[in-house]
């Protein structure tokens, strides 16, 4: 991840210093799991989304330094997708195992540093369309209610607006009326619409413990 500011097209002023402590907490801010390896599948860098993946051991997990996928078809395609993206500069997605909710894309992106070393960034997709701390500030934001507030969560995580009726021990028409309420009050023409601008809102994590995941 640091190979890669290094190769930005506008780089950073030479008279600012970088503090490695504040980029790792920026880098930890990022609401995707992100692992920095080497060649040989040897872990240099995790973030925190990624240490959490780690220690749930759902999707891979750390054998002497080295990060092993949980079944050996996924290790064997991501093995070859780091080569490539070390010795070629490939890019590319490999499909995994996420246990125990099926699979994920696993974006595998080269990254070289002014000292010659090769590496690979790996990057998973956030498990929720949105987190809570994000939809509450969003909330709060538009001045919704609470229920308001409920529904939206409940058509963030896919479920139909008699299913929220359902749950919430109410009628689909106090739903429905729920919902244009939220319409009006984000500005959305339709929960296509409303969802697609929960989706796309930028991560907010809660207080972070410090340090960093790294090879030993």
């Amino acid at each position: 991840m640091i190979q890669m500011l290094e190769r930005s097209a506008h780089p950073p002023d030479p008279t600012y210093t970088w503090a490695p402590n504040l980029f790792a907490a920026m880098v930890d801010e990022v609401d995707y799991p992100m692992l920095l390896v080497t060649c040989g599948m040897q872990l240099m860098y995790a973030n925190k989304a990624a240490r959490r993946c780690l220690e749930g051991l759902r999707i891979f997990r750390l054998v002497a330094g080295g990060l092993r996928l949980l079944r050996s078809a996924d290790q064997s395609a991501v093995s070859r997708a780091v080569e490539a993206a070390c010795l070629r500069g490939l890019r590319g997605y490999v499909q995994v195992a996420r246990e125990p909710d099926g699979g994920d894309a696993l974006a595998v992106v080269p990254q070289r540093g002014r000292d010659g070393i090769d590496a690979a960034l790996l990057m998973l997709s956030r498990a929720v369309v949105c987190d809570k701390l994000p939809m509450a500030a969003y909330a709060r934001n538009h001045g919704l209610t609470a229920s308001e507030a409920r529904v939206l969560e409940a058509l963030c995580a896919g479920h139909s607006v008699a299913a929220i009726a359902r749950v919430h021990g109410v009628t689909v028409s106090t739903v429905r009326t729920q919902v244009s309420s939220l319409r009006a009050k984000t500005g959305t023409k339709s929960i296509d619409d409303l969802l697609l601008k929960v989706a796309v809102l930028p991560p907010l994590t809660h207080a972070l413990q410090a340090g960093c995941l790294q090879a030993a």
